[in-house]
């Protein structure tokens, strides 16, 4: 097997590219750094932000401007949200709340980022025991700059954090394997259980990686008599174990979570394989999927193949076993990424292999092709930037403190009604106050149903606020029943507030 210890050196001139794409890479994801958390899956991290603030404001936690009687609410806000991970990135942004004085949603920002750095080192780190110095820098180079990534390693939630730990474990599992030891097995345990317990959807991958390379070894029917072996396993899966059972049999706090999350009868429907597979070209596109799996199993090293067979494997049963968030959820996607990298690696280091075999024209051809990577890499850099800073969210927290106060000043009841892509989560964590989210589609209906339909939702509720506005004016025959029952309360570049006090008179 080729090993990272029989490598050789880094060049200093492969240093030097290691280090331009680690630092574009991060300063990517520093940019547009201080914009509220809008921008990706918005709903998603604001339910960790709301626990995160809740837990710095338990630990005499402070913020600054606000009354009491707001950061009482906030606390209790936080509370209620519900649980199914384990809060750790939570905890750490409480912590980074804690030193610098304030929740400020930079600090998880930046934590999350950290984490996907720390595992594109550790992706770069897998590579190398496996592929050329091509491979490995083209693998790193895609985990770091693809733009998808970008916007997903600054996202408050664990997926970076589940990612990186993935990643790490798959590089403790074949230094395991190449050098067999109590320490190394305590190691690779523990980082693969912390990954499981951090996001347990990611044990599918995981764990059939982890099976597809120990059994693909000419030994392992020794290595699985050994002590190391079964620490490994013990350490991989006490974690979770631990917290499902405490979760569910002790707090109870697991038993909702689990419901409804698996459908059987997805598995026989066309439309949940489409749904799946334009989810995975969304996020990557189909070109790229086709040349990460075509490297994965263009990789020389037999018992590679066979760690990213697995961990494929893994991905398509961790897609059966959720049906409905694999095909709606892009961010479901993200436990494939290291593969993808890898694959992507792979592929681009064949690509110059066949070049190497040419008796003309090489250097010209290696040429063209590092200019097609390093345009490639500029392409999606620029691309990701111009998403970045393609809408400004800076105005919103205090947008929503204000449009709260006035729309709907009184606490413990709804007064008002949303068509919002964030599903009103920005407004509960800054304005403290929950929408009713409208999320009908009365288009195709007759105008007798509609108006009952929206009459129904409408009515006892003050006001509409639009945010969604792409969803809004994709529905006219909402629209036209506004402009005839509502006033038009407010109108701005970013959101729309219809009075709807006319309807209950």
């Amino acid at each position: 097997m080729r090993n990272i210890v029989a490598r050789k050196k880094l060049s200093s001139i492969q240093i030097i590219i290691f280090i331009l794409i680690f630092l574009c890479g991060t300063f990517l994801r520093f940019v547009d750094f201080d914009d509220p958390p809008l921008d990706f899956h918005p709903a998603r991290q604001f339910h960790s932000a709301l626990i995160a603030r809740s837990y710095f404001l338990k630990d005499n936690g402070n913020l600054p401007g606000k009354s009491a009687d707001y950061q009482h609410e906030a606390e209790m806000r936080g509370s209620q949200e519900p649980r199914i991970e384990p809060p750790i990135m939570e905890r750490l942004a409480a912590w980074g709340y804690k030193i610098i004085g304030d929740a400020d949603l930079r600090v998880p920002r930046a934590i999350s980022i950290v984490f996907w750095l720390i595992g594109g080192i550790g992706l770069f780190r897998l590579c190398r025991q496996f592929l050329g110095i091509i491979g490995s820098l083209v693998g790193f180079g895609f985990f770091l700059l693809f733009p998808y990534t970008i916007f997903a390693s600054r996202s408050f939630q664990p997926d970076p954090l589940m990612v990186a730990l993935m990643i790490w474990s798959l590089n403790a599992l074949v230094e395991w394997d190449s050098h067999p030891t109590i320490g190394s097995a305590i190691l690779t345990g523990a980082v693969a259980g912390a990954a499981i317990l951090v996001k347990q959807v990611c044990v599918f991958p995981l764990a059939s990686a982890f099976a597809f390379y120990f059994f693909s070894s000419s030994d392992w029917k020794q290595k699985i008599k050994r002590v190391d072996f079964w620490i490994i396993v013990a350490l991989s899966v006490a974690p979770v174990l631990i917290y499902n059972y405490w979760g569910y049999f002790v707090k109870g706090f697991l038993v909702q979570q689990y419901q409804g999350r698996f459908s059987l009868s997805d598995w026989f429907s066309p439309a949940f394989y489409v749904r799946w597979i334009r989810k995975m070209d969304e996020v990557f596109g189909i070109v790229v999927v086709t040349a990460g799996l075509v490297g994965c199993l263009a990789c020389e090293n037999r018992r590679a193949r066979l760690l990213w067979i697995g961990f494929f494997v893994g991905y398509i049963l961790y897609g059966l076993a959720l049906p409905h968030h694999i095909g709606t959820h892009d961010y479901y996607q993200l436990p494939l990424f290291p593969m993808i990298s890898f694959g992507f690696g792979r592929s681009a280091e064949s690509i110059f292999e066949a070049v190497g075999r040419l008796k003309e024209g090489r250097t010209l051809a290696y040429v063209g092709i590092t200019v097609c990577l390093i345009l490639l890499g500029s392409w999606w850099s620029a691309d990701s930037v111009i998403s970045l800073n393609r809408r400004d969210y800076r105005a919103w927290p205090e947008r929503w403190q204000y449009l709260a106060a006035e729309l709907d000043p009184y606490p413990g009841q709804i007064n008002t009604i949303g068509i919002m892509d964030d599903y009103g989560a920005a407004m509960i964590y800054w304005g403290l106050r929950t929408p009713m989210i409208w999320e009908q589609n009365i288009e195709k209906l007759s105008e007798e149903e509609a108006d009952t339909i929206i009459r129904r939702a409408m009515i006892n509720r003050e006001y509409l606020i639009v945010t969604d506005l792409d969803s809004f004016y994709a529905q006219p025959r909402l629209q036209n029943w506004l402009v005839r029952n509502t006033k038009l309360y407010a109108e701005e570049p970013d959101y729309l507030i219809y009075d709807l006090r006319g309807l209950n008179e």
